[in-house]
């Protein structure tokens, strides 16, 4: 019955860690089919036949299966048909599977993940035209757009690279000498674009890539587009220590609320009772807890909580992978993770929730060394802040009023007519914002920002939030942290969507009120409220209106990024505070570029 399989070019790869046998053959799909219920005779069943250089086995049989939808169901079954084909051949192991796969003992003996840059060095070149990829931000800020996805018919010639090495490429297609492939290189799956196929084709598809990704010295670099992302790297390259951790709690909401693959459970006397959202999302807030890294005793890399200092983990830098070895949170204590192709409490493979964390590298650590990430299970390195920081620095613009700012909004009476000229707020009127010819105060309230600007120049029309903060000196990110998350939770607003506008319009004609204290303040601050109402229908509606978001904060010094920037050059140790700086203002900074608005920060010089 093999001779009729037919399935698609599309299986995932490994180096073969240890040799395979016969036995372990065999043994295995005993394995695989004592794991199901009802399994039937098998429709076929090979160990270790030769083709070529290759060896290949294969297993194909029947079983049931509760539906998914109807977990409570005894007497409603699905009859479902799995097949499993596995090439070995030069050192390296894919396989081809549907409804059944290869057991978790098998895999830690025998398979041994390939590492991404062997993918794309083997996969990709410079005549690769990528016309999809997947991208997930190098961050740990909640704050940051975390993943996106760019698709094109050629992306190397509209994908702006400005931003691109904050990015790392977890998944791509592309074109090549008229075949099509897709990847995703930390699952090791690589795909052709192809009709379905026979059992033979398979295995030769399958030797095809595998010769590909083999490595062999002189191997050209991959491709140039992939080159401008933040690059994969060997652990056993890494220079730096781990300095934060954080789970990737987007992934399991998209596995349990989007993808609905798999779901969580507790024990429940004899059995499993399956945890419901409000419980899900109690835990997965706990999890957004970004830990510190810290060396413990006999150099073992402990997790802290970020308030209480308290030991709650430990994490391992091995040989290919850096795995979570324990994490303790009152809030999933004995909390499990079951597939949910499988009935609640039937599901004899769950796994404890931080096991499944470690498993599925659903994790970010981050270095005191920032050009080092590691996520998605790989170690990425990304340049950009230790080449001198000319792109960042790009956007930090100097004022030297800031240097004398006291305080962010001043103190208030009943006859003050303007902001203090002391304060972050009253710079921002005087010297930040010349080229606005409008102007209207929005703090408080349900505030989009503390300034609108409106330049109403018809050659160069433009709208501003600027966000006004006052603090001491710092390199650090703690200033930061509450303007950003304001500042790219209102990007949408830079619209000035139509149905919010009466509403901003009654509120700024009003004045100004603060701790209980109606001063004599105008909100309309620069022009007059019909000169706002005529700016907001001019800047909406003009085509080549550009948009900006400004952090006007005198808690930094422009000089001071710039030392920083040149003592890291210099090889002087990496500050980890100037270094969640980098990262928090480089997530604000790409946001603001993915709405097609420029983000800035407007500081002291």
């Amino acid at each position: 019955m093999i001779d009729e399989l037919q399935a698609a070019k599309s299986c995932y790869f490994f180096r073969q860690r240890t040799p395979i046998s016969a036995s372990a053959i065999t043994a295995l799909f005993r394995a695989v089919r004592s794991a199901q219920t009802s399994a039937s005779n098998n429709f076929f069943s090979f160990c270790r036949e030769s083709h070529g250089a290759a060896l290949w086995s294969s297993l194909c049989f029947q079983f049931d299966r509760t539906p998914a939808f109807l977990p409570g169901s005894d007497s409603v079954v699905d009859r479902v048909t799995g097949y499993l084909l596995i090439i070995e051949y030069r050192g390296h192991i894919a396989i081809f599977k549907s409804q059944i796969d290869v057991t978790p003992e098998f895999a830690r003996r025998h398979l041994e993940r390939v590492s991404p840059q062997e993918i794309d060095r083997g996969l990709t070149s410079k005549d690769s035209i990528f016309d999809r990829v997947r991208l997930r931000n190098m961050s740990l800020s909640r704050f940051a757009l975390r993943s996106k996805t760019l698709e094109g018919d050629n992306l190397q010639n509209n994908v702006g690279m400005a931003s691109s090495s904050r990015f790392a490429p977890l998944g791509y297609s592309f074109r090549e000498s008229d075949e099509h492939y897709s990847t995703t290189p930390r699952t090791g799956r690589i795909a052709q674009r192809a009709d379905r196929s026979g059992y033979i084709n398979l295995i030769e598809y399958a030797c095809s890539i595998i010769d590909r990704i083999h490595p062999r010295p002189g191997r050209p670099s991959s491709s140039p587009f992939l080159a401008a992302f933040a690059r994969p790297m060997e652990l056993s390259e890494l220079t730096a220590a781990p300095s934060q951790f954080a789970v990737d709690t987007a992934i399991l909401k998209h596995a349990i609320f989007d993808n609905k693959i798999i779901r969580l459970v507790k024990p429940d006397g004899a059995g499993f009772r399956e945890l419901p959202k409000v419980e899900v999302d109690l835990i997965l807030n706990e999890l957004t807890a970004v830990l510190p890294v810290t060396i413990g005793a006999t150099s073992k890399l402990i997790l802290s909580h970020p308030t209480t200092g308290a030991e709650v983990g430990e994490i391992v830098i091995n040989k290919t992978r850096l795995a979570l070895r324990r994490l303790a949170f009152p809030a999933f204590s004995q909390v499990y993770v079951e597939d949910t192709s499988f009935g609640v409490g039937t599901d004899n493979g769950r796994v404890l929730l931080k096991k499944f964390i470690d498993e599925q590298n659903a994790f970010i650590v981050l270095f005191d060394q920032p050009q080092f990430a590691y996520l998605d299970g790989s170690l990425y390195r990304d340049d950009s802040l230790v080449n001198g920081g000319g792109l960042f620095l790009g956007y930090l613009f100097g004022n030297a009023e800031l240097a004398h700012v006291v305080g962010e909004k001043g103190t208030f009476t009943a006859r003050q007519t303007t902001f203090d000229n002391n304060s972050t707020f009253g710079t921002v009127l005087s010297t930040v914002a010349p080229e606005d010819d409008v102007m209207v105060c929005d703090d408080l309230g349900d505030e989009w920002a503390d300034f609108i600007g409106f330049r109403t120049d018809p050659s160069e029309p433009r709208i501003t939030f600027y966000h006004a903060k006052h603090g001491d000196l710092s390199l650090g990110a703690s200033p930061f942290h509450v303007s950003v998350g304001q500042a790219i939770k209102n990007l949408g607003n830079l619209s000035l969507p139509t149905s919010a506008m009466p509403k901003k319009y009654r509120r700024w004609s009003r004045l100004y009120t603060n701790h209980r204290v109606r001063t004599n303040i105008s909100r309309t601050c620069r022009g007059t409220p019909a000169d706002t109402l005529a700016a907001v229908e001019f800047c909406r509606n003009a085509p080549h209106t550009t948009k900006r978001v400004a952090i006007v904060t005198s808690s930094l010094s422009k000089a001071a990024v710039r030392q920083a920037f040149q003592d890291i050059a210099a090889g002087a140790p990496f500050d980890p505070y100037f270094v969640q700086l980098y990262w928090l203002l480089s997530s604000f900074f790409a946001a603001c570029t993915e709405v097609g608005a420029f983000g800035c920060v407007i500081c002291q010089d």
